[in-house]
């Protein structure tokens, strides 16, 4: 090692920003280096690269960027010793190493080398596919037919890796210096591992398609193509592709690029305006005290919930979740109707909602709808408090069906009486009950049940409200053989029937409210089991709750 480099090399080991950018600039101002001395720089700047400096903020990230360009500057006479240590390297090493090799002109044919002598190893393959993203224009050109026999390996960390490459040539070369050939191998490699059983691998193929609808690499029929399988991920067809949340959200992401008008100029139908899920809040007003109506852009949720079914809602990033009935929606315009009453943590927070925030996010629709038929005597929906509102879309698919529908309101007195008038829009007729006699009927649900009950024949009822007020309406509909369901707000977590938090026993068997449900046969249903189940975090979610106010 001569005088000059080894001083050099020697600052290297320094942690000192300072002493590190003199280095460097020493190196910049060498104009004779020596072939052994290019290779011995290019040594010790190959240290600085396993330095850990994760900070953004971090002065050594200045430092790197001018490392990587002094070592492009030391040329091909240590292409070796770089790709040595991309082979080896870990991921963060391995991509200054890929940038510095992606800066060295004429670079490409010793990369291609180094992977055909590889090609073999899964930790080599992807790294070097990983440097050859790095090329640009003709380089990169160079390595595509290299990269396509990847796109069909058996591994998934390669295949992914290769179809990443793919991606990254198409913001690197210009459409016009490809032929159309190359092109339409690149897309039906990407296209064809869209049925991949690798989470890993779909994502990158979502991308790479993306990316070639985005820098105009495709013809009208496979815009086409990429357009119907976007859709498909997103759930807009009634093709089940993918549940993979990830691989939607990118499918999201480059679905617009399909519309007319975009920049490859191609036909779509596609209005992903009305498909964009931001859970944001349309509008809100206050039913009662500490009860809400919301209207949220939720348009694929929109589309497919039906009366009965509920939703899992989270408002913020480190909120737990809850769930909530719907009380309508509107498919064309894309939004849902939801009432929330602040009670606990999480449901306060939603509260605090205002016009223009969004909900961190929307699960749904869950659950099954309402059990709705044609019946020979009158349909009674109930609603007790916030649970009002989801008995109206069940109440207006039974009006649809032909039958008389009689609704009934309770609440402890007239101010907190809610949806009145737009549960009157859905039945034939509508009482209320008040607690203190300040609105309609004094006393309950049940008075103004028996009153129906008196002076017309009653098939069924369907109640939603505090369990009180459903165990009444089930013990009354019993005794007169009445059909009765209830909705059932157990404790839920996933929503799905997974988890088992929500388990409720009906008929003496154990059933998810979640999956099975929410609406059971009131006349089944164990309530004393059900009321233990719900008391069980009330200690917890009053800490939870004055920690908010806190």
């Amino acid at each position: 090692m001569t005088d000059r480099t080894k001083k050099i090399v020697k600052m290297f080991a320094s942690r000192d920003t300072q002493q590190l950018q003199t280095a460097l600039d020493e190196i910049a101002g060498l104009s004779d280096l020596l072939s052994t001395e290019k290779m011995e720089l290019a040594s010790g700047l190959a240290a600085l690269f396993y330095r850990e400096h994760t900070d953004r903020k971090d002065p050594m990230n200045g430092i790197m960027e001018n490392a990587e360009k002094a070592m492009a500057s030391l040329g091909m006479d240590v292409v070796d010793i770089i790709l040595g240590h991309i082979v080896e390297a870990d991921l963060e090493a391995v991509e200054h190493f890929a940038r510095v090799i992606g800066n060295i002109e004429s670079s490409i044919d010793a990369v291609l080398a180094k992977l055909d002598e590889h090609k073999d190893g899964q930790y080599a393959v992807t790294n070097l596919l990983l440097a050859i993203e790095s090329f640009k224009d003709k380089d990169a050109i160079k390595a595509i037919d290299k990269i396509l026999l990847f796109t069909k390996s058996d591994n998934p960390q390669v295949k992914a890796a290769a179809i990443s490459c793919i991606g990254k040539t198409c913001r690197a070369v210009d459409t016009n210096d490809i032929s159309q050939d190359l092109k339409n191998k690149m897309f039906d490699h990407c296209f064809a591992a869209l049925s991949d059983p690798k989470a890993l691998v779909r994502l990158r193929v979502v991308k790479a398609l993306g990316e070639m609808v985005r820098y105009s690499y495709l013809d009208p029929d496979q815009v086409n193509k990429a357009h119907k399988a976007f859709r498909a991920i997103l759930g807009m067809d009634d093709y089940e592709w993918d549940v993979a949340y990830i691989v939607r959200n990118e499918a999201e992401h480059y679905l617009h690029l399909c519309r007319s008008g975009g920049n490859n100029g191609y036909k779509s139908a596609a209005n992903v305006d009305g498909f964009k899920q931001d859970f944001r809040v349309i509008s809100k007003r206050e039913l009662c005290p500490n009860t809400y109506h919301f209207r949220i852009n939720a348009p694929l949720i929109a589309r497919k919930i039906q009366a009965g079914q509920f939703i899992i809602v989270r408002p913020h990033p480190h909120s737990e979740r809850i769930p909530l009935s719907i009380c309508g929606w509107d498919r064309k315009q894309g939004y849902i109707e939801i009432i929330i009453m602040s009670a606990g943590r999480t449901s306060t927070e939603s509260t605090n909602k205002e016009v223009g925030d969004c909900f961190q996010d929307i699960v749904g629709p869950l659950g099954q709808r309402s059990h709705v038929t044609k019946y020979d005597g009158t349909c009674v929906v109930i609603g007790g408090g916030y649970g009002t509102g989801a008995i109206i879309p069940t109440a207006r698919d039974l009006k649809k069906l032909g039958n008389r529908v009689i609704g009934i309101v309770g609440a402890r007195s007239k101010n907190l009486l809610i949806m009145v008038d737009e549960l009157r829009d859905a039945c034939d007729e509508v009482y209320t009950t008040t607690n203190d006699g300040s609105d309609g009927i004094e006393g309950f649900v049940t008075h103004a049940l028996e009153k129906i009950i008196e002076k017309e024949k009653v098939s069924t009822t369907l109640s939603v409200g505090p369990v009180p007020m459903m165990i009444a309406v089930s013990k009354m509909t019993q005794e007169k053989g009445i059909e009765c369901w209830v909705s059932l707000n157990a404790i839920m977590v996933d929503g799905t029937g997974m988890c088992g938090a929500c388990r409720v026993s009906v008929d003496g068997k154990t059933r998810f409210a979640c999956f099975h449900g929410p609406d059971f046969d009131g006349h089944k249903v164990d309530f004393d089991q059900l009321v233990k189940r719900q008391r069980m975090f009330v200690d917890k979610e009053k800490i939870a709750l004055e920690a908010l106010k806190d």
